[in-house]
């Protein structure tokens, strides 16, 4: 049986109005469980993906296994249908590291995105929010070129990488302004702990093809400096990978609210 969900309900204040962020958090154990054992083999992770999102309510026309070129998997998407075609994008990259002391670097975002289906498919939303796990071949993006590259109207674009090491973190260099600061907001509104640490030693990120074609994008993440350079094995804090899920679903919820009145791909602010 699923458990109980946690329903939080925040009315943010700014710009003269109100919003009203919904959400429903699962558990914590039922979110880190997806995380800490990522499956063996690429072909895995797909199917174990795609059998969470079922699990979660997203299933027939909701649910796509896209064919991508150059790549040996798969995108796996979930549309959670809003009132409006205007689309935000949740996305992260679920192929194996080529660093064994990384295990949960290509993992920890993408086996997210099922809970955060979880949390904001209780209610209709204003925003169609797309759910993408990312089919990428090691430093290229090739998942998240296709689906930057035939989406007509995104918003936003939120892009996770490597959460749960330590508490969430923004690559600000490489983020939209706005977008930054509502997810400051979400953080003050939640009291839960995030700082900002750019990690351009990273490389590429799937934030980019985004980013290239004009849309708002931010990256989270949970790297340190330390994490990048040291050759020990990245261990995953449940807490803090747990405190991420409940401040991702309040982000997302607060973008679906305050981005309501855009219309199709917007500037990004963002250096690249």
């Amino acid at each position: 049986m699923r458990a109980a969900l946690a329903i939080s309900l925040l009315l943010l204040c700014g710009a003269g109005s109100a919003q009203r962020v919904r959400f429903s958090s699962a558990g914590e154990s039922e979110v880190v469980d997806k995380a800490i054992h990522p499956p063996a083999t690429d072909r895995e992770r797909a199917e174990q993906l795609k059998a969470w999102f079922q699990e979660a309510g997203c299933t027939g026309d909701a649910l796509q296994s896209e064919p991508v070129a150059g790549a040996e998997i798969p995108n796996i998407i979930c549309e959670l249908k809003g009132k409006s075609p205007d689309a935000i994008v949740i996305g992260a990259h679920y192929d194996r590291p080529s660093s064994s002391a990384r295990p949960f670097d290509d993992w920890s975002g993408a086996a997210l995105l099922p809970s955060l289906y979880h949390c904001l498919g209780d209610q209709m939303r204003r925003s169609t929010i797309i759910f993408a796990a990312f089919a990428d071949n090691g430093n290229q993006a090739n998942g998240a070129e296709q689906i930057a590259g035939r989406l007509k109207q995104v918003s936003a674009m939120v892009n996770l990488d490597a959460l749960g090491l330590s508490p969430s973190k923004i690559w600000t260099s490489r983020s939209d302004k706005d977008l930054v600061k509502k997810f400051m907001t979400m953080v003050y509104a939640l009291k839960i702990p995030a700082s900002q640490v750019d990690i351009d030693l990273a490389g590429s990120t799937d934030a980019q093809p985004f980013a290239a074609r004009g849309i708002a994008q931010i990256t989270i993440h949970s790297l340190t400096r330390q994490n990048l350079i040291s050759r020990e094995e990245n261990k995953l804090n449940a807490r803090n990978y747990y405190d991420s899920y409940r401040l991702l679903c309040g982000y997302a919820a607060y973008l679906d609210e305050s981005t309501k009145d855009t219309k199709g791909p917007k500037n990004s602010r963002s250096s690249r």
